[in-house]
């Protein structure tokens, strides 16, 4: 080759590089731009394309979809508790987004040669990881609350119940709550970690029995004594007494505390008797004659009529201790229809002829036999004009539905009102049991014409008065 095509070559060669220099410099100029160039994902997400502000975006994207359920699971005994977790995290990928961003985004020689890489699919930071940052810890706190863990508690109890005359404690174990503390602690450290599969054992406390509260105990379980009585329900058949059964709450906490957990505690109940024995009812019901009258019928045969029909209704009545016995309620409205006739009968102050008289007859000659025990009446009205079947003052008037004559049961025991009817004469006794040794007098002082105050008079058993108990006051009108 001679030396003048030498030169030419040399020349062409060197023109070519230097168009190849200056090709690469506008390339290099060229090619900058704001988007990612390398084939780079981060948490799977492609970044090539994208801008800094368009990467930011949609790897928090990915990591709202990803992580919105995001949950670690914690056991603790034999249940296991999911806490979600997403509101204590944040997404920050700006450090993996600049790495990504780095690739022809360096040194401005570099560009070019970056730019060819990457149209290769040579160029890129490969797959980035952005880990989720812990960034508000505390609300932490509200998802372990509303995942019951709290709750939790493996403590038993002491409890207990009655056995015959025993109470019997089921003495508890102590146990184990989670350590909520301790528990927020290890959640956060897994989740810096990164870990979101593992299961966390939860840390715990213990947890000890809540003490018992032997006078609650002692209120639950105490029963007074129930005297022995009769039952209306079932013929007035014998109900049993019932003793009373008291808690010895010294006693019951002494034992408590010196006994193994899990064990059982015996402690024995103090028994009262009842006041009246089961025996004693039997033995002493309606032995005694507390009160009695007797009084003389009067007039046609409808009033005896009304008089027998009246003690037929009354004889045998029973009354309960407490309970209050209502003339009207056991005789009801004195009609033809229930069978009463007329008779001569008070209405306004004057005698009238009307159905169930002569009804009066049988509720004064009760009122009267009363007045000669300590039996409590209730209500009580004397006649408009005086009856002469008892003496003024002891009279007792009804009629349906008011005035009514009642009395109340202030015994311990049953009382029962006997009564009969026979030859024109009208027999009422109050029976039941005498509880104690006095005895009493009926008493009516005249106050005025036709004005009386009823007394009863208390005596001791050596005949000495001991009180005197005013009943009532009848003021009545001259028979017209």
């Amino acid at each position: 080759m001679n030396k003048k095509k030498k030169w030419l070559i040399l020349g062409i060669v060197e023109a070519a590089a230097v168009l190849l220099i200056i090709g690469y410099c506008v390339l290099c100029h060229n090619v900058e731009n704001e988007t990612i160039w390398g084939n780079t994902t981060i948490n799977g997400v492609a970044m090539k394309g994208l801008t800094l502000e368009e990467a930011d975006q949609a790897v928090r994207e990915q990591f709202e979809t990803e992580y919105q359920d995001a949950a670690v699971t914690v056991a603790l005994g034999d249940q296991e508790y999911s806490i979600p977790v997403y509101d204590v995290l944040t997404m920050d990928p700006s450090e993996e987004i600049q790495e990504a961003y780095k690739v022809g985004h360096g040194a401005w020689f570099a560009r070019g040669a970056e730019w060819i890489r990457s149209q290769m699919g040579l160029a890129g930071a490969g797959d980035l990881e952005a880990l989720p940052t812990v960034s508000y810890p505390e609300k932490l706190d509200e998802a372990i609350a509303a995942s019951g863990i709290q709750s939790y508690n493996s403590v038993s109890e002491s409890t207990y119940e009655v056995s015959g005359n025993n109470l019997i404690i089921h003495k508890g174990n102590k146990g184990e709550v989670a350590d909520v503390e301790q528990l927020k602690t290890a959640i956060l450290d897994a989740l810096e970690a990164g870990d979101y599969t593992e299961t966390i054992q939860c840390p715990t406390a213990e947890s000890q029995t809540a003490a018992m509260d032997f006078q609650a105990v002692a209120a639950a379980v105490a029963k007074a004594p129930v005297n022995a009585t009769l039952d209306p329900a079932n013929n007035y058949a014998v109900v049993p007494a019932v003793s009373g059964l008291a808690l010895d709450t010294a006693q019951a906490q002494a034992a408590y505390d010196s006994a193994p957990e899990g064990t059982d505690v015996t402690v024995p109940l103090t028994e009262t008797p009842a006041e009246i024995s089961t025996e004693d009812l039997q033995a002493n019901l309606f032995k005694d004659v507390l009160g009695s009258y007797q009084s003389t019928a009067g007039g046609n045969g409808g009033r005896e009529h009304n008089i027998a029909l009246a003690v037929s209704m009354c004889n045998g009545t029973v009354v309960m201790p407490g309970e209050i016995f209502s003339y009207n309620g056991i005789i009801g409205n004195t009609t033809e229809e229930r069978g009463f006739e007329m008779a001569n009968a008070y209405s306004n102050g004057a005698v009238v002829q009307e159905p169930g008289g002569g009804v009066c007859q049988v509720s004064s000659t009760l009122f009267s036999a009363l007045l000669y025990t300590d039996i409590e009446i209730v209500q009580r009205r004397y006649h408009s004009m005086i009856v002469t079947y008892v003496p003024y003052g002891m009279d007792a008037t009804v009629s349906w539905d008011q005035p009514d004559f009642r009395f109340q049961n202030n015994h311990k025991y049953p009382i029962r009102v006997d009564m009969s009817f026979e030859g024109g004469v009208l027999s009422v006794q109050v029976v039941g049991t005498k509880e104690s040794d006095q005895t009493v007098e009926c008493r009516v002082e005249q106050t005025g014409t036709l004005d009386f105050v009823t007394y009863r008079d208390y005596y001791d058993a050596s005949g000495n008065l001991v009180n005197s108990e005013y009943i009532t006051t009848s003021k009545y009108k001259p028979v017209s």
